[in-house]
């Protein structure tokens, strides 16, 4: 992309406003050590060593955290519960100037948690806490109603869906995307297990995903570049846009008029790509909301993404200033 053009689509991101709704969690990474001597006097077991926690804003507070990294300004909608990992969240949401006033607190749930023990660079057996609760869906009602309200405020709204028991289920997706159409938004959804719900508004989805509402193998998607005619058929069958990753080949959006593929750029050394999705949403729709077009959104993703998969042992996010110089490498 010309610099002189990143630099503009930069500048106008910071104009935008975004609301994103759906299953906030915090990703809690730790090293741990099983492999110690000392055992506890109080239970006679052998004591495992923890160092180095950190916490990290995930599922749809990681679109939040990316999006807030570029310099959008985000409003979270979402349910979390009254413990110590909700009061990490709100503190990250603070750091990041975040806006959590629908990002309800309630003590009948806990925070939805990833714990992931570290054998240095090897994630271990995770410990999840609250994600299991049944109880998120009772909570959409009230928070659709104030986004409703809200709409006006913003430029973008991402819908976001990735636990077994999520705060949106079907019949909260449909409702949420009325709403979306009525007021005439622009949004995307990220929905793990309810894609097919997404019948009004733009989804993103990756090649496994994908592959599994076509009935088909994920080669098979992958295979047909450039051309991609099943998504190209998926996407005149639903008429309504979708954005696609394909991994290493690289992204495609595809809508009723037409398709763009954009390539990846190749990762050099180690990489990690858990939340590479999140920033793929994040990055298009901060893009698309500063008015920029579909082949620069995708780019703009793409950069984000090379940026992200690079940062090891986090869900990494991608500043201003890192997108200019990788810009600047790739067109050298």
């Amino acid at each position: 992309m010309n610099s002189t053009r990143l630099s503009e689509i930069l500048g106008l991101i910071q104009q935008v406003k975004i609301a994103i709704i759906g299953d906030f969690a915090v990703d809690f990474y730790f090293q741990q050590n099983k492999n110690t001597s000392e055992i506890s006097v109080e239970t006679g077991k052998i004591v495992h060593w923890g160092a180095s926690p950190k916490g990290y804003l995930g599922g749809a507070g990681n679109v939040a955290k990316n999006l807030a990294h570029v310099g959008v300004q985000v409003h979270a909608y979402g349910a979390i519960g009254a413990d110590l990992f909700g009061r990490e969240m709100l503190y990250q949401c603070a750091q990041m100037a975040i806006k959590t006033e629908y990002l309800g607190i309630h003590h009948d749930m806990d925070t939805p948690t990833y714990s992931k023990p570290m054998l240095d660079s090897i994630e271990d057996h995770r410990i999840d806490f609250g994600t299991q609760n049944t109880r998120f869906s009772h909570k959409s009602a009230y928070l659709i109603d104030q986004l409703s309200q809200n709409i006006e405020a913003f430029d973008w709204i991402v819908v976001n869906e990735q636990f077994q028991n999520p705060l949106l289920n079907s019949q909260s997706i449909k409702r949420l995307q009325t709403e979306i159409r009525k007021a005439n938004k622009s949004a995307l959804a990220d929905l793990r297990s309810l894609g097919s719900v997404a019948t009004q508004i733009p989804i993103k989805v990756n090649e496994h995903e994908l592959a599994h509402i076509l009935g088909i193998s994920e080669s098979e998607i992958k295979n047909q570049a450039p051309n991609f005619e099943h998504i190209q058929a998926w996407v005149q069958a639903r008429q309504v846009a979708a954005l696609v990753t394909l991994g290493e080949q690289g992204l495609v959006y595809a809508d009723p008029l037409g398709i763009h593929w954009q390539k990846a750029i190749q990762p050099k050394g180690e990489i990690d790509t858990v939340g590479a999705g999140d920033m793929i949403v994040a990055a298009f729709s901060a893009a698309r909301a500063a008015g920029a077009s579909v082949p620069e959104s995708c780019e703009f993703a793409t950069l984000c993404a090379h940026i992200s998969i690079h940062k090891l042992g986090e869900t990494g996010s991608a500043s201003p200033s890192e997108i200019e110089q990788l810009n600047r490498i790739t067109h050298e």
